[in-house]
């Protein structure tokens, strides 16, 4: 069996290859730069948002993970042709309708590959437990963390799960025109976060909230209007997107969803 996995040395994707692997599945795996691959790994050098670098790229492929969003989409489909295709979307999905930002371009790729000849199957997490690593530039400033919507649980979970629950869409029988919305084990706020990093850091980290008005006025500097208004719709009207705690994982897997614990001490080097 062959896949074509995109964003093969992110977070989701890396953990996808090397899964693969084990199953004894070829690999074809993304990156914008060539480099050097273990055994069972093929490089495919390409710009997921330049079509024509990826032209081919899933042709005779029997299957192929793809995120939503990139520009390559439309060709890697085309070429797919039957083939299996697991799409990595969002929880937030279904609030495209009301115009949220974020959702609407994951709600446009899960129709895209519902509309292609592949047999789909689309997997929503929440957020990522590598979401953590976004504090990295406090840790190295001080012990002060400091993030917005404080007191919203997010039920993180970890790359590795996710990574776990696409591979065996991409090679069990049982998930074709399925969308699993998956989640961690619990709902943790940004403060138990911090918390859980200060322990594994061994520092007395502390966290400081960031109020809505800041939020509200510094955010769209950091990712822009639409995606600033698009937060403040998830996690101030809608957190059950980010908090509600799914079973998806161990129906799936046979096991529960790691916690955020176990990240943090796998990664402890990244946050160092």
């Amino acid at each position: 069996m062959d896949v074509l996995v995109m964003g093969a040395t992110g977070n989701v994707g890396s953990a996808l290859v090397e899964l693969l692997r084990e199953r004894d599945v070829r690999v074809h795996a993304i990156t914008r730069e060539a480099r050097t691959w273990p055994d069972g790994v093929e490089g495919v050098v390409g710009d997921a948002n330049d079509p024509a670098s990826l032209a081919g790229a899933a042709t005779g492929m029997d299957g192929a993970f793809l995120m939503s969003g990139y520009a390559a989409e439309a060709r890697l489909l085309a070429d797919l042709g039957a083939g299996r295709v697991a799409l990595l979307s969002a929880s937030s999905v279904p609030l495209a309708d009301r115009g949220n930002a974020m959702a609407a371009y994951h709600r446009d790729s899960e129709e895209a590959v519902k509309a292609s000849a592949a047999a789909w199957t689309i997997v929503r997490p929440c957020s990522m437990q590598s979401n953590v690593t976004r504090w990295k530039d406090q840790l190295d400033a001080g012990e002060v963390i400091r993030a917005p919507f404080a007191d919203v649980g997010v039920a993180m979970i970890d790359p590795a799960d996710v990574a776990a629950v696409l591979a065996t869409a991409l090679t069990e029988a049982g998930h074709v025109g399925q969308t699993h919305r998956i989640s961690g084990p619990e709902a943790m706020t940004p403060p138990v976060q911090v918390a859980i990093v200060a322990e594994v850091l061994e520092r007395k980290l502390r966290f400081e909230a960031v109020p809505d008005d800041e939020a509200r006025a510094t955010l769209p500097g950091q990712v822009g209007q639409a995606y600033a208004d698009a937060a403040f719709d998830i996690f101030r009207e809608h957190p059950q997107y980010e908090s509600a705690i799914q079973q998806t994982v161990e129906q799936v897997l046979g096991r529960p969803p790691g916690r955020l614990r176990g990240w943090v001490e796998r990664n402890r080097a990244r946050l160092l």
